[in-house]
Formats: structure tokens, sequence, C-alpha cells
């Protein structure tokens, strides 16, 4: 186990693991989630962050993307590291980080199975509505590696959106196109199974007439809420604009 405050050097940083999702969606819309397009969204949810987070404070952002919030979270002072599967967002992480002379380190790796150590931070988070790309039998692993990596009293924040209102959502209309870094990307439903509870989207990037079709999971507060109690104390959920961020607390 890494001392406190320091990592593992003998951990491997880019991490090639298997892909829970495919990820080229993710780099087609890469600009969504760098800092400039991300204000509006920090600005909402920091408010009420404060409370669970000091200056100091050792952070890990699961699912940190192109590391918007990642960088955020420094400037208050917090060490933190973002961990996201997709080699493009995490490139671009890095040349922000870069830029700004930040000290944030980015990782290269799948949550669901990067070994975040024990007892090491003092908050999680996990932004983005991430839980979405989590198969439903893997979440049960995620919660106990983020109880692990946490310190006594530990903090994990997660940000969702209603899975049944995001079916309707992408439902209808059931195609929509979109701009993304350099091709407009058409987005269209595919369909929901509710015997396991996912839904399929096909996105189809047209400069290259690539497509990927992704399947995502449906997850609603208190399915998260049952799903964390095992090992987390629920703390509270506060609505934001469209999404929810349930704080929960080291059991």
């Amino acid at each position: 186990m890494p001392a406190e405050g320091s990592f593992d050097p003998t951990i491997k940083r880019d991490v090639n693991v298997a892909d829970h999702q495919p990820i080229a969606p993710f780099d087609w819309f890469a600009h969504q989630f760098t800092s400039g397009r991300r204000e509006e969204f920090i600005a909402k949810l920091y408010p009420h962050m404060q409370e669970y987070l000091k200056p100091g404070d050792r952070v890990v952002d699961l699912c940190c993307g192109a590391g918007s919030i990642t960088l955020f979270l420094e400037e208050q002072g917090a060490q933190i590291i973002g961990i996201d599967l997709a080699p493009g967002l995490i490139a671009l992480a890095r040349e922000e980080a870069d830029r700004r002379g930040a000290k944030a380190d980015f990782i290269q790796a799948s949550v669901l199975d990067y070994p975040l150590g024990e007892g090491i931070y003092d908050l999680a988070v996990s932004f983005g509505n991430a839980v979405t790309d989590f198969p439903h039998p893997s979440f049960p692993g995620f919660r106990d590696r983020v109880w692990e990596a946490l310190k006594h009293g530990g903090y994990f924040i997660l940000e969702h959106i209603d899975g049944l209102e995001r079916v309707a959502f992408m439902r209808e209309p059931r195609e929509v196109i979109e701009q993304g870094v350099d091709s407009q990307i058409v987005r269209r439903f595919v369909g929901y199974d509710a015997a396991d509870g996912t839904y399929k989207m096909e996105y189809h990037r047209l400069s290259t007439d690539e497509k990927v079709l992704c399947t995502e999971y449906v997850y609603i507060g208190p399915l998260i809420r049952l799903l964390m109690e095992p090992r987390f104390e629920f703390v509270r959920s506060i609505p934001l604009q469209h999404s929810f961020m349930d704080v929960y607390a080291k059991r």
C-alpha cells in the first residue's frame, strides 16, 4: 500500500484495458468536455461541493474527460488526479494542465479496473453521468474500489441523470445531428431493452462514415443508493439543472 499522500510508482500509469464501451464518440465530441465548454456547469455544482472539499485534500476524479473539473478543483486547493479511458480526452487534459502549469496527474485507464490504492483520498468524484457506461454487475466492484481508496470519513460525489428520463429524451426525437470536433455526428436512438435495463445508441461520423454502436445502462437515484448502501452512507441528493449530485460518506 502506498504511503498516505503518495502514489505507488510500480503501478503503470497508462493502463491498456479491455474497453467496456466504444470510446470513439467521446473523442468525436471532445470539445464538449473542455474547460471553456463546461464553465457554466462547474459554476452550478461547486457551491454544493465546498463543504466536502478542503485545501490540501487528496481527490480522485473518476471519468474525468478532458479534465475541466479536475483542473478547477486543483485551483480550489485539491491535490488531484484524473482518470479516464478515452485517450483523446486524456491528451486534451494533459495539454491543458501543461498550459496552466497545473500539477494534476491524468491517467488513461478504465476506472472499473484501475487500482486506486487504499486509504489515500479525502474525496472521490465522478461527473458527466459516466455511470451509464458501467454494466450493472460491475458497479459493486467499482463501489468497493472507491470505498477502499477513501480515507476514513471520506466522501464520494456521484453526478447522474435519471436513467428513465434520459431514455425518454434520447428516444424523442429518435435521431439528432450534432456538431462534433471536426464533423457532424448523427446520434440515433436504436432501442430500449427493459429486460436488462439498457438502451443502444448509434453514432455516425459523417466525414468518415464511421458508425459506433454503444450500449448504455439505466441507473436511477434509488437504484444507485441501494447499490451504494453496503459501503456508504447516503448524505444528500442535490438537483442540478438536468441531473442530480449525490453525496455519500464512507461508512
